[in-house]
């Protein structure tokens, strides 16, 4: 249990801990999670919201 407050340096070394592949990992298994649970109208949303940032770096989508 935690008794004190965790300042924001020290959670931000906690964090840093982590390895770079666990990282990875979790954030494919978060992808994968929100893929498979969201509607095709969430999914043309997100799409949507890509190819308009992907504009406004100059990339083509």
């Amino acid at each position: 249990m935690i008794f004190t407050w965790e300042t924001h340096d020290q959670r931000l070394r906690r964090f840093m801990k982590i390895s770079p592949l666990k990282k990875l990992e979790w954030l494919r298994q978060m992808q994968e999670f929100t893929l498979k649970t969201s509607t095709k109208r969430l999914n043309m949303i997100r799409r949507k919201l890509r190819e308009d940032r992907a504009i406004k770096r100059g990339k083509k989508p």
